[in-house]
């Protein structure tokens, strides 16, 4: 003869209420738990050593970087020192290093070939006029007449495809 097994449920009554109390050892825990630490929002993600120092051919020093927050923070500071700021960036305005910068000096026959590795790039220069000239995946782009005078410092955007 065959054997009907049976299964047994049984329901029990669960009531969610708005006014739910915690017992009072319970509510620190879970929000330790649950909340991130304060200390874990300022630790860096990248350090500012990822920043690229140096110096052109004709004794320029540059300075390049800004892939990260912190490090775009970092190169603000260092700044003051650099009278030309480049980023560079896609036509939607996502930064992006191109492949090459050429700083052609447009008094004399003297060019410039960089290979910065981050979509910011500062270099100080003498006072005089410039053009520039960036190559993203697909495109050349071309900024003359950049003029840079005594004490001061220029910003370009320059955006590739």
């Amino acid at each position: 003869m065959a054997r009907a097994e049976t299964m047994i449920t049984t329901t029990l009554p669960v009531i969610f209420s708005r006014h739910w109390k915690l017992q009072a050892g319970v509510a620190p825990l879970l929000a330790t738990l649950i909340l991130p630490l304060p200390t874990q929002a300022h630790t860096r993600a990248f350090p500012e050593a990822n920043l690229t120092r140096g110096i052109t051919a004709s004794g320029h020093p540059y300075l390049s970087g800004g892939i990260s927050f912190d490090e775009q923070c970092a190169i603000e500071r260092e700044s003051h020192l650099y009278n030309l700021k480049i980023v560079f960036a896609g036509r939607a305005g996502t930064l992006m290093a191109p492949t090459f910068l050429i700083i052609g000096f447009n008094s004399a026959r003297h060019v410039e070939k960089l290979w910065p590795r981050a979509p910011w790039f500062y270099i100080r220069l003498p006072s005089g006029g410039y053009t520039l000239m960036a190559r993203f995946k697909r495109e050349v782009v071309l900024v003359r007449d950049v003029y840079l005078g005594e004490g001061e410092r220029r910003t370009y955007f320059l955006r590739g495809n």
